[in-house]
């Protein structure tokens, strides 16, 4: 948990002040006072470390107390607790914070009355509290973006009261003389993009993740809401047994305490179990907010029973490491290269279904411009979105996160590889390189142009497997059509006669999938619930593919071209692409001759 990270910075004497974000708006259990607000939670942690005096600040209260008792309405609002739940209950089971000291009377307190906004007097007395060493302070500083903004005024040379406080904040980091004191402060923030970077990069401030919380904490949560309701009431039997409690733990993957607690209540209401469509709702509405758009959920589909479709070796191969946790068998990426519809991004869908973890989909900086908040006025809007974005996926892990044609990722678009690097956001190169994801995020990259991708997706140990997907042959695309028109059809169908002929070489899964919704409608449009051959021979001679055969032939042998296994190439071939390929090997010297030819043939040089 995120807080023994804290402890054992703190009582190893290696760091006093800390930064915490993220989910620093929920619930968070503690052992004697159950689900607490974070704020309330992260004061009785510093109670329990020690400090002899908590306070809070943000600039809408100024310096607060921790309100005694004031979370317990909360919890009974929530129904975390009965109405009828008495305080003295749990008076004795741990010792009050700010109990031996007299700051709740007013005219006691050195802070009574004092002005929210930054001032000399707040500085001077919070620097006379850090000096002291009577008594141990325990400070949190909540919605630090209010006060430390991302923004160039706080380092310009005309300084404001602001400007003081973040100096002094930044300070107390290194200053020894609070931490032999056993002083302590928390930052807490939203987002670390929202705050100015000076933060962000002192080594004495480590920056710890408030992450979402795991199956587990959902599961405490579902059953403590259980438990409280009365025997007979409905929020007993929207939960159901054991079993279902636990199925529902699992499906709220993605959503922090309130959600789940938000989307219990509203099937209480509706007196319906917690499910199917309004719980993927609301988990999708959920995760579009947290990461502002950037990312969004995807469908998760189980694989095929048997082997037949050649990636699922190394699909089932993936998914039990990640199940079994064997580092060595999991990637920390994958790239699905070839043409368009050759089913990429279904394969990100199967991987995510066969290990039984969450999918999302990253969006680019062009894909959510009508979305993204840039509350700065710093230009980096999308950065700021992606910080929140990367921060849900390492608090949601294991998680497949599925990038569609990955060639667009920059933030601009550059013909020359060489300059893509430099137009990346750094907050997902560091993200897509950081080690300690590897087994826990999957990054799955589709692409139809891997020419064009940005170099860092090549660098080694990155996107080391390649899968190369590629146009069915003439048995695969009559294997896909069947399974497309299973329990739609009337009569015998001819479906070899249909696209086993070489003159529909290079028709996609999706192209096949488009036919059969199209020779669907032109039934109905003759009264009929079932599809005839006529229908589908129709449809089929009406079909126009998206590009010319020479265009996805040179998309397919763009992605031929960064085959680094025999065993993850389709085992049959058409023949544009035969000619290439000759047992395990592949000639990509030829490969790349005939890449010139199609280039000059389809006017693709500068």
């Amino acid at each position: 948990m995120f807080w023994d990270e804290v402890k054992k910075h703190y009582e190893a004497g290696s760091a006093h002040q800390f930064l915490l974000h993220f989910n620093v708006d929920d619930l968070i259990y503690d052992e004697v006072y159950g689900h607490l607000p974070t704020v309330n939670y992260l004061m009785e942690q510093l109670n329990v470390l020690g400090c002899e005096l908590v306070l809070g600040y943000n600039m809408v209260q100024g310096i607060y107390h921790p309100n005694i008792g004031g979370w317990r309405n909360r919890q009974k609002m929530l129904g975390l607790i009965p109405q009828d739940h008495k305080e003295e209950d749990v008076k004795n089971q741990r010792p009050r914070i700010n109990s031996r000291l007299a700051f709740h009377e007013p005219h006691k307190d050195p802070f009574f009355q004092m002005e929210p906004v930054p001032s000399p007097d707040l500085r001077k007395k919070l620097n006379h509290l850090f000096r002291q060493g009577r008594t141990r302070v325990g400070l949190v500083i909540d919605m630090l973006e209010q006060l430390i903004r991302n923004h160039p005024s706080l380092t310009d040379a005309v300084a404001d009261e602001t400007q003081r406080l973040f100096n002094q904040i930044q300070n107390w980091a290194p200053d020894l003389e609070i931490r032999r004191n056993k002083h302590i402060i928390l930052l807490v923030t939203r987002n670390t993009s929202d705050i100015h970077p000076n933060l962000t990069v002192q080594p004495e401030i480590p920056m710890i993740v408030i992450p979402f919380p795991d199956y587990e904490e959902r599961l405490r949560l579902i059953e403590h809401l259980h438990d409280t309701a009365d025997g007979a009431s409905q929020m007993r039997k929207t939960l159901g047994n054991n079993s279902e409690r636990e199925a529902l733990a699992r499906e709220t993957v993605g959503l922090n305490l309130f959600g789940v607690h938000d989307v219990v209540q509203q099937a209480v209401a509706g007196a319906q179990k917690v499910g199917g469509q309004p719980l993927l709702g609301y988990r999708r509405e959920s995760l579009r907010t947290f990461s502002h758009g950037v990312l969004e959920l995807g469908e998760t589909h189980p694989g095929p029973a048997d082997d037949g479709w050649y990636i699922m070796r190394t699909i089932r191969d993936i998914a039990d490491g990640i199940k079994n946790q064997d580092l060595r068998r999991v990637p920390r990426g994958m790239l699905c290269l070839g043409p368009p519809g050759t089913s990429k991004a279904y394969a990100a869908r199967v991987l995510a279904g066969e290990a039984g973890i969450p999918l999302v989909q990253l969006r680019y900086a062009s894909q959510v411009g009508e979305v993204t908040l840039n509350i700065n006025d710093n230009g980096n809007s999308y950065e700021r979105n992606l910080n929140a974005a990367l921060n849900y996926i390492r608090s949601i892990a294991p998680v497949v996160v599925f990038m569609d044609e990955i060639e667009q990722a920059s933030p601009h678009t550059a013909m020359h590889p060489d300059e893509l690097d430099q137009t990346m956001p750094h907050a997902l190169v560091n993200a897509i390189s950081d080690a300690s994801l590897q087994g826990r995020v999957v990054w799955v990259g589709a692409s139809q142009r891997p020419d064009l991708m940005p170099p860092i997706f090549r660098r080694f140990g990155i996107f080391d497997t390649k899968l190369i997907m590629l146009p069915p042959t003439s048995e695969g695309r009559v294997i896909i059509l069947r399974i497309f028109c299973q329990g739609q059809t009337s009569g015998n169908i001819n479906f070899r006669a249909l696209v086993g002929g070489s003159e529909t070489d290079g028709l996609t899964w999706r192209d096949l999938l488009i036919i059969v919704q199209r020779a669907n409608n032109f039934a109905r449009r003759n009264n009929r619930d079932r599809m005839t051959e006529n229908d589908l021979r129709q449809a089929l001679n009406d079909f126009i593919p998206d590009y010319s055969r020479e265009m996805q032939t040179f998309m397919g042998l763009l992605a031929l071209r960064e085959a680094n296994s025999r065993m993850m190439v389709p085992d049959g071939l058409l023949p544009e692409y035969q000619e290439f390929v000759e047992g395990n090997r592949i000639d990509k010297t030829a490969i790349n001759k005939r890449l010139m030819e199609l280039s000059d043939q389809l006017g693709l040089h500068d």
